[in-house]
């Protein structure tokens, strides 16, 4: 039996809108599912069900609603939600407490959303799953002894298994993309500033920004509406695309010229992955204009990535330069690399990424896509996660322990470059897990990038194996693990 939990929010905020469903009944049939399957897969880990009932019960009076108007939403762990932890995860913040919404969160309200509670993050928002020990492990649905990735790992479990229709994520290295790609959702990595970080202590540089998770390419624009804004507290906002606030502008793929590749030309990747994504790209490439196997020269963006990335950790967590003990083993490796690092290693670092960034443009000129898997590595089980983790830790000091940040990430070289790219669901790969493709638009088309999505998931619903994967939730409901 479908439940409104089940609706997407499109449907739902439809159904709202035309009094055929209210935001209390919505919230109702979210806080059910959470109750029935969140025992065994814990992606939800703070809650405030009271104030999001009362919440949801005035939303039934406003005469003017805004675009997310009585629709649950969970918020990633490592936000501020007022009168909620914000632990990131760590013993470090245990004791935290937001005394006040962070930006995006009040952004939210104010469109209309009704903040349910927060999601599971790995320690740190760092890791090769989302497992930390303050809320313990998040479970893929579609598998419970795999990983559900991070670091929004507990957005995207939820939204697959139906307890929420919209989630926030965050994206330093692939954070939103990575655990859609494995969760059969829908995330995008916006232009930075899109969604304000008004807390970022590294405010000019892009590498981390905020973003919405969701089920459909439609619910992700929706979601973007509720979160942008232009906030100048955070040095890269600015004036927002009136486009992005208008319903999307059909896009025909069959004038689009797009590029495809398995691994950038810089990525370790395996052999199912590559053999899967080919068998995909055989079974959507007709539907454009022209489709060539083909990047742009990205060499050197591993190493630069390493070095910026160890630049924003070590904003992060310069206070734990001493004593690195309650940091994780790829926490301390940053930390290491940034401390270690000169003003000569930072000025190449950026000059490389500003040398690769301007042939990246070069290359849009003659694509209007560029479509790479959603991952390269295995979706490791959690015995091969607790593995790499100890084997972090045994070579802590060594470079080649940069399994998850370094050559096997797919999404860190596309952070480099700052043009949003957008992970949808492409059906399953041979083991029956979710398979995603990552595409990338144009430099600040966010409003394009999410029109062509909107087309090419319409075209994947109409062939069985691209079709979006569903999780079965009635098959572990009740169930503790």
């Amino acid at each position: 039996m479908t439940e409104l939990c089940d609706f997407d929010a499109t449907t739902l905020r439809g159904l709202i809108g035309a009094r055929q469903a209210s935001p209390l009944e919505v919230l109702d049939s979210c806080i059910a599912r959470i109750e029935a399957v969140n025992p065994t897969l814990n992606a939800m880990v703070e809650m405030q069900l009271d104030a999001a009932r009362e919440d949801a019960k005035r939303a039934e009076g406003i005469t003017d609603p805004g675009p997310l108007h009585g629709l649950p939403v969970a918020v990633k762990e490592a936000e501020d939600v007022a009168g909620l932890r914000t632990t990131k995860g760590s013993p470090l913040y245990a004791d935290v407490v937001a005394e006040r919404d962070c930006a995006m969160v009040a952004s939210i309200r104010a469109a209309g959303g009704i903040i349910v509670g927060k999601t599971n993050v790995p320690p740190l928002t760092n890791g090769l799953t989302t497992d930390n020990p303050i809320y313990g492990l998040t479970r893929n649905p579609f598998d419970l002894e795999r990983t559900c990735a991070g670091s929004s790992g507990g957005a995207g479990v939820a939204l697959a298994a139906r307890m929420v229709p919209l989630a926030t994520g965050s994206d330093l290295g692939g954070s939103i993309r990575g655990p859609a790609s494995v969760s059969g959702i829908v995330g995008l990595r916006p232009t930075a500033g899109l969604v304000p970080s008004e807390g970022k202590p590294m405010g000019w540089n892009g590498m981390s920004v905020l973003g919405p998770m969701a089920r459909t390419v439609d619910d992700t624009r929706l979601f973007l509406q509720g979160m942008m804004s232009d906030d100048c507290r955070d040095p890269l906002s600015g004036p927002v695309d009136p486009a992005l606030r208008e319903p999307a502008v059909p896009v025909d793929l069959s004038g689009l010229r797009i590029a495809v590749s398995p691994d950038l030309g810089v990525v370790t990747a395996i052999d199912d992955c590559r053999a899967t994504f080919r068998s995909k790209v055989a079974q959507f490439s007709s539907a454009f204009a022209a489709c060539d196997w083909t990047e742009p020269d990205m060499a050197g963006i591993h190493e630069a990535y390493l070095q910026l990335r160890s630049m924003v950790q070590l904003t992060r967590y310069a206070a734990h330069l001493t004593d690195r003990s309650g940091l994780t083993p790829q926490a301390r490796t940053d930390l290491r690399r940034g401390d270690a690092m000169t003003a000569q290693d930072a000025a190449d670092a950026m000059a490389v990424q500003t040398k690769v960034f301007r042939r990246f443009q070069t290359f849009f000129r003659d694509y209007d896509l560029l479509i790479t898997p959603g991952r390269t590595l295995p979706n490791y089980t959690l015995a091969e996660i607790d593995a790499a983790n100890a084997r972090m830790v045994s070579e802590e000091a060594q470079e080649k322990n940069d399994l998850w940040a370094g050559r096997g990430n797919i999404t860190a070289p596309i952070t480099m470059m700052g043009h949003p790219a957008v992970t949808l669901p492409a059906g399953k790969d041979p083991q029956g897990l979710p398979f995603g493709v990552q595409i990338v638009g144009p430099y600040r088309g966010d409003n394009f990038l999410l029109g062509a999505c909107r087309a090419l998931e319409a075209y994947f619903q109409t062939k069985r194996d691209l079709m979006r994967p569903l999780a079965d939730v009635t098959a572990y409901a009740g169930q503790t693990l």
